[in-house]
């Protein structure tokens, strides 16, 4: 009896078109063709000469597709791709970086949202103190101050609570 556990079924396998291979992956064939232009991948033609994508391109375009949606640019990409010299750990390891450098991003936006999203003032950005020492603080490339028990004081009374 044979073994059919690791066997891929016909349709999983047999190369695909453009359009298929775009619809599978939420691209778009024109951003596929962009990244074939800019050399991330280099589909087989079949006997028609359009591009047949198999396992191994979707693979390609499935990495593409997760670092596109990760903010990754072109470079980023190939260089993960087509690791140079430093091998792939260093392409991912700067990868890795840059996805840091992203999150601690969002997660301080996510931060001044909550901190400013019960705040009553009819206009929180302009009138919400914690806000406004939080994005000043942000323009002036200061970390942001710490909610205090004021959180959601408004209006133009002084920060320390005098007014």
């Amino acid at each position: 009896m044979s073994s059919t556990v690791d066997a891929q079924p016909p349709s999983k396998s047999t190369p695909v078109g453009i359009g298929e291979a775009a619809r599978r992956l939420g691209l778009a064939p024109s951003a596929i063709r962009f990244y074939e232009a800019e050399g991330l991948l280099d589909p087989p033609r079949g006997p028609d000469g359009r591009r047949r994508y198999g396992p191994a391109e979707l693979r390609v375009l499935a990495f593409i597709a997760v670092g596109r949606d990760l903010g990754l640019g072109v470079a980023g990409i190939r260089d993960a791709l087509h690791p140079g010299p430093g091998g792939w750990a260093a392409a991912v390891d700067s990868q890795i970086a840059l996805l840091d450098e992203q999150i601690a991003r969002a997660e301080r936006a996510k931060e001044i949202l909550l901190a400013g999203r019960d705040c009553p003032a009819p206009e929180p950005v302009r009138d919400c103190a914690y806000l406004r020492a939080a994005l000043d603080a942000l323009a002036a490339g200061s970390p942001l101050p710490p909610p205090g028990p004021d959180l959601h004081r408004f209006g133009n009374a002084p920060a320390d609570g005098d007014g």
